[in-house]
């Protein structure tokens, strides 16, 4: 007999318990995704899930080890294949023919995407990435997009049994005629591994939910330590697991830790980090003492028919409730009410039931694949089905726009016909010449560009923007980098990044050097911001102001600074939208601005992009270019009194502003499309399209602004002016 009890061995039994756990995960997770006020921590039942599955995998792998003496990769990913694989593969594929009849045309590309990265279990790195990057962190959350969790299970299966096969080839090779010491070696080896793999991810994920949650609540590194938190408590010995399980207090504690983490975590909690222990301890203990062999355990609450119901069909749920949830949600155009949260809820247990007797079941059971390790395996071709599906509509969508707004603005004048002059005709994409010179005929065109290839502005794919959380300065240059007649700097944040290519339009034309220095989120203050969506201050951003003005005092040298800002950011003083924020803001501008004064740099300012608060190509891919609802009241989206009126105020009018946003809003409205050009690609960045289209109109409140604040004598100089487009001139070429 082995002198190391054999870890979890009164565990071998099914545990009605662990499934009525299971089904308090998913109810959490399934009323958080339809009610999120109502129960704010309700993501942390994906954290009971990945505990309660490193508890049962962990032990699995033991077990199977230990009877068998060897460990099969083959056979036990056979199984994962069989359980997990089939099931989702049918939600996906279904999900994508939903998201097809309901999601706007401009979503279809991400769901795909997205699909394809679920069936191939990397979504949550694919999630990651776009949480990263500050022009996507907006995008509408796809019906797959809860698959990330799945995905880190099976980044997790396929590397948790090589601790095993570690521990069993070094206890083989050092007793190989002494089972009982060779058992005892390896569980003290896997026992070790597993430590030290929750203490390296707990480590990490503290660090990275506090340096970068928005990518750490996704990646497989930083959550590992949750199912490696089962695995320890699955790999205890027998003895000892026995000894904590009678102690059925743990299981209440366990039940009132994961009821209090519902209330103590919101959306904006960096997470996991250390407050994942809430749920994850709470779990941890609900596993531990909340069995029948506990002396007044929860057991008889969690092992209750309609409890193990839910928990037998839990997969299935979890796997069927969000498409159905973001599908309604993209059909109705709002978010369910009760009674239609009680539908979905409803249809969801209903699917899931009929996916888990008709797919989950037999297919985990059919002797076909369980007789044959490798016909196990195969069930993963499953997955084939919805990456076909989506590549091939990705493999089909047209290519890139080439950004080309046809016909030039203004139309040439017809030759006249027999002595009678012709009238000229509209001009089909004016963009913002329509409001400029008041064009109301204008043709019925496809709007460019088109809403579902929008694409990111060109300053942005060529890395011109510093990462959210950078202090350091990246420098982009354009125009006439060789013998410029002037040098330009464009600083601030992605809302100065709005004015990059109209500005490198003019730098070309009148040989100036363009030189940008940009990060997201940050305005050019010398004021500490905070950060709402990371819900923390950013010292990086202020580190990151601090070393712009060294930059272009000492390196640079420019001959004029353009800068701008997003309206809304806010104070570590005022943390939500406020005139007392933007005042923070806008005060803590000026002592740059008068820095740069004083070492002879010219200060430009340009007021702040209107925010419609609507997602513009969505809004336009559903209800049409010219719909009432992809407009907004130009007194909600231009509002008055943002930082830059008081950075003005606070240096005396010595800088001169440029006004452009009776040219991108009507004067009542701020609509989504202007002379047939798509205006924003979200709710508050310009197209590069209809960027483009104020080029002459910059242009032309550009050049006096320079004369004011360059130096007596010294011009902006060099190439033709472009002309705004109703003067008789001819438009920049693209």
């Amino acid at each position: 007999m082995s002198s190391t009890p054999e870890p979890g061995a009164r565990e071998r039994g099914f545990r009605p318990d662990i499934q009525g756990l299971r089904a308090i995960a998913v109810a959490l997770v399934v009323i958080y995704h339809l009610y999120p006020s109502a129960l704010p921590g309700g993501f942390a039942g994906v954290d009971v899930f990945f505990v309660i599955s490193g508890y049962l995998i962990t032990g699995q792998l033991w077990r199977t080890s230990q009877q068998a003496g060897r460990l099969s990769l083959t056979e036990f990913w056979g199984r994962r294949a069989r359980r997990l694989i089939p099931a989702a593969a049918l939600v996906l594929a279904v999900t994508w023919g939903l998201s097809y009849l309901v999601l706007p045309s401009s979503e279809l590309a991400a769901t795909a995407r997205q699909i394809r990265a679920s069936a191939l279990y990397y979504q949550n790195w694919q999630l990651a990435s776009d949480a990263v990057n500050y022009l996507q962190q907006d995008a509408a959350a796809t019906p797959v997009q809860h698959f990330w969790s799945l995905s880190v299970e099976e980044q997790f299966y396929l590397v948790w049994p090589l601790l095993f096969l570690v521990a069993l080839l070094i206890a083989r090779r050092a007793y190989p005629a002494t089972p009982a010491r060779r058992t005892t070696l390896a569980h003290r080896i896997v026992y070790a591994l597993t430590a030290g793999v929750v203490a390296a991810s707990f480590a990490y994920s503290v660090r990275e939910s506090s340096a970068d949650p928005a990518q750490a609540y996704f990646v497989t590194t930083t959550r590992m330590w949750e199912l490696g938190l089962g695995g320890l408590l699955a790999l205890l010995p027998a003895s000892l697991a026995e000894r904590i399980g009678r102690h059925g207090w743990l299981g209440w504690a366990g039940l009132a830790m994961l009821i209090a983490s519902q209330f103590a975590l919101n959306g904006l909690t960096p997470y996991p980090g250390w407050i994942a222990l809430l749920p994850t301890g709470g779990t941890l203990a609900l596993i531990a003492g909340g069995s029948s062999a506990a002396r007044w355990s929860p057991w008889r609450l969690t092992s209750a028919p309609p409890m193990t119901f839910i928990g037998g069909i839990s997969y299935s749920l979890y796997l069927w409730h969000w498409p159905l949830i973001a599908c309604w949600t993209a059909w109705r155009g709002a978010s369910p009410g009760v009674l239609a949260g009680l539908l979905l809820i409803a249809t969801s247990v209903i699917l899931a039931w009929l996916t888990k007797i008709t797919v989950e079941d037999p297919i985990r059971l059919a002797p076909f694949f369980t007789s044959h390790r490798w016909r196990s395996v195969s069930t993963a071709l499953a997955a084939a089905v919805p990456v076909a599906l989506a590549s091939a509509f990705l493999v089909a969508q047209p290519g890139p726009w080439n950004g080309r707004l046809p016909p030039s603005y203004p139309v040439a004048r017809p030759a006249p016909s027999q002595g009678r002059p012709q009238p000229r005709p509209e001009p089909e994409y004016p963009g913002a010449a329509a409001l400029a010179d008041n064009l109301t005929n204008l043709p019925a065109v496809p709007v460019l560009p088109p809403p579902d290839h929008v694409g990111l502005p060109s300053y942005w794919t060529q890395g011109c923007m510093a990462t959210d959380l950078a202090g350091a300065v990246k420098r982009c240059y354009y125009g006439d980098t060789k013998h410029p007649t002037l040098k330009i700097a464009l600083v601030g944040d992605s809302m100065a990044g709005n004015w990059v290519a109209p500005l490198e339009q003019i730098a070309t034309q009148r040989h100036w050097e363009l030189i940008t220095e940009l990060r997201g989120l940050c305005p050019w203050t010398a004021t500490q911001v905070y950060d709402a969506l990371y819900r923390a201050p950013d010292p990086a951003c202020h580190q990151w102001g601090i070393n712009v003005l060294h930059d272009l005092i000492t390196t640079i040298r420019p001959d004029a600074v353009i800068t701008t800002e997003l309206g809304n950011i806010t104070s570590l003083a005022h943390r939500t939208p406020s005139p007392q924020a933007s005042s923070d803001v806008g005060t803590g501008m000026a002592p740059y601005w008068r820095q740069l004064q004083a070492d002879g740099i010219g200060v430009i300012a340009i007021q702040e992009t209107p925010d419609i608060g609507i997602n513009g190509p969505d809004c336009v891919a559903k209800y049409g270019p010219y719909s009432p609802k992809c407009s907004a009241p130009r007194g909600e989206a231009d509002v008055p009194g943002q930082p830059i009126s008081y950075a003005e105020r606070a240096v005396d009018g010595t800088v001169p502003e440029i006004f452009m946003n009776s040219l991108i809003c009507e004067p009542t409205m701020c609509p989504a499309v202007v002379g047939n050009v798509l205006v924003y690609f979200d709710d508050h960045h310009l197209t590069q399209a209809y960027a483009l289209t104020l080029t002459p109109y910059l242009s032309a409140q550009l050049m006096p602004a320079l004369a004011k604040v360059l130096p007596p004598g010294e011009e902006a100089g060099g190439g033709p002016s472009p002309a705004a487009p109703g003067d008789g001139g001819s438009r920049p070429s693209r």
